[in-house]
């Protein structure tokens, strides 16, 4: 009895793990797999299951004397078993999709932002001064009216600037106007001072030319009789006295007399020797010293009126050019001071920044994309004491409505839409209602790497009140909308590897499941997730491999 029982349970466990095999692959097979496929193993698992109905019932009735051909009987079929279970496994390890027919939208979800239609710049662009320190500015986010002061800027330094220069402006103005009046008068005197050089330096030559000629030769000529009159004096006197001594000697005179007249006839010989002495020594110092000096002096007195000739003639010809430049100058720089004092004035107005329209203030400049990005930086800056930098734009008075929203495209994308496909912008509130826009607009050079610009307009759509510009959303654009296209999964699909432009799948028996799957050449379309659409190739209902037999066929071969 004991034995019995252990035969029962081990057929009954013999019986259990055939039936279980087929159903388990039966269920694991995809809902894409041909139904006769399906039907085909569910009668196999039935007929196996019969099979081992009976061997159990027949186990279980049998004496006890055949137990050792039952345990051979039961081994044999337990090593049978596993090899056609393998080949079941190996049919459903093949995973395939059918072609379907069915719906297709392609939509392309971009990034976008909110962006005002009309939007004011308020720019700082003086033509002069560059210093400009707030002393009072709105906050970001303020709104306001035309007309209403945005900023004001310090203007002690620029009005201390102009009042300086129009200070200068009265000068400049009376020294050009003495200038102008003074050209004419040095003109005239260097006119004068040329004739004048002129005269001298034809005097100058004159007299050198007469001292020469005549005045020198008559100065050694009167030397010449100034010695030998000295000497005729002298001797003369000397004559004079001889005789005197000689007559006083011999007549009768009285004694006192006689001394009178010699006294003075030797005191006029003293004169006379003294005069010869003094002539000889002028003579000679006139001809050793001052003659030759003078020779020198005449010469240098004509070449210094030579000199004086020249400076002339420069002075004529230069410096009045030079005059008349130096007035043409101080009126080019006065211009110069009255352009800029021009220019001061129009800056003068800048001090004050009123609103040009009714708006928002968005501190900056808004980005071609409509963001702000360089509002976080603008916040910290724009405050009293602070100095804003010319030409720049100090903030933007942004109108709340009509909006827009800007977005860029990816050039992989470019192709795929056109201006007037209609859009639904997501705004960035959880659970908000999509709003209807249409492409209004797409910019025909990339406006960075890569990136085209994009513009949606949203006329007719009913925006919130919370909605403001620079606000981000998504924008979802419908590219591609077909209600019956051909699709398989995106895995079906293989390369070839000689030609990558060509696309193929593994058409599969569905019918014939020991068939081998036949490779079958497809023309694609657009892509929507996991599927893409089959526009050449295959028909509804065919069944096509996920996988790549090719690949499959390799390995067993290597194997």
């Amino acid at each position: 009895m004991k034995h019995m029982i252990i035969l029962s349970a081990l057929a009954v466990c013999y019986v259990s793990l055939p039936v279980a095999s087929p159903i388990v692959a039966a269920a694991q097979a995809t809902v894409d797999e041909p139904a006769a496929a399906v039907a085909e193993s569910a009668k196999e698992a039935t007929s196996d299951a019969e099979e081992n109905d009976a061997a159990a019932k027949s186990t279980a009735t049998d004496e006890p004397a055949k137990k050792e051909t039952e345990k051979a009987e039961a081994k044999s079929a337990a090593k049978a078993e596993p090899k056609e279970e393998k080949k079941k496994d190996e049919k459903a390890k093949r995973k395939t999709a059918k072609v379907e027919a069915k719906p297709m939208k392609v939509v392309v979800t971009l990034r976008g932002t909110f962006a005002a239609e009309t939007m004011t710049p308020v720019a700082l662009r003086p033509e002069a001064w560059s210093q400009y320190e707030i002393v009072e500015i709105v906050e970001h986010g303020t709104e306001v009216h035309e007309g209403e002061a945005l900023v004001k800027f310090d203007a002690e330094k620029i009005d201390r600037e102009i009042a300086d220069l129009e200070l200068d402006l009265h000068q400049s103005e009376l020294a050009i106007r003495k200038a102008e009046q003074e050209l004419p008068r040095m003109e005239k005197s260097l006119d004068m001072a040329a004739t004048d050089a002129a005269q001298n330096d034809q005097n100058a030559r004159d007299d050198y030319e007469r001292y020469f000629k005549i005045d020198r030769p008559m100065i050694l000529k009167s030397i010449e009789y100034s010695l030998k009159s000295a000497q005729f004096q002298l001797d003369y006197q000397q004559d004079e006295l001889d005789q005197l001594e000689k007559m006083y000697e011999a007549d009768d005179l009285t004694e006192e007399t006689e001394e009178i007249v010699l006294k003075r006839s030797r005191t006029n010989v003293e004169f006379a020797k003294f005069n010869l002495e003094q002539t000889k020594q002028y003579c000679d110092e006139l001809l050793q010293v001052r003659l030759p000096r003078f020779d020198v002096e005449i010469k240098e007195a004509v070449d210094k009126a030579s000199l004086a000739l020249a400076r002339a003639k420069t002075a004529l010809a230069v410096d009045l050019v030079r005059a008349r430049y130096d007035l043409e100058e101080k009126k080019q720089t006065r211009a110069k001071s009255l352009e800029r004092l021009a220019k001061l004035m129009t800056d003068r107005g800048l001090m004050e920044l009123k609103s040009p329209a009714d708006g928002i203030v968005y501190y900056g400049e808004c980005d071609d994309d409509g963001n702000w990005s360089d509002v976080a930086r603008l916040i910290a800056k724009l405050k009293p004491h602070y100095s804003v930098s010319p030409d720049t734009v100090v903030m933007t008075v942004v109108a709340r409505r009509p909006l827009e929203v800007l977005a860029e495209v990816g050039e992989d994308k470019r192709a795929d839409i056109s201006v007037g496909e209609p859009a639904k912008i997501v705004p960035p509130l959880e659970n908000a209602a999509w709003l209807p826009a249409k492409l209004a607009s797409v910019s025909s050079v990339p406006v960075a790497k890569g990136k085209f610009a994009a513009d949606f307009d949203l006329t007719g759509s009913e925006l919130p009140d919370w909605i403001v510009p620079g606000m981000s959303c998504k924008v979802k654009v419908v590219t591609y909308d077909q209600e019956s296209a051909l699709t398989v999964p995106k895995k079906a699909v293989q390369t070839d590897k000689l030609d990558e432009e060509q696309k193929y799948v593994w058409l599969v028996d569905s019918k014939n499941t020991k068939a081998k799957p036949v490779r079958r050449n497809v023309k694609l379309g657009k892509t929507s997730g996991e599927d893409v659409e089959v526009l050449s190739g295959l028909e509804k209902g065919d069944v096509v491999s996920l996988e790549d037999e090719s690949k499959k066929d390799d390995d067993a071969a290597k194997k």
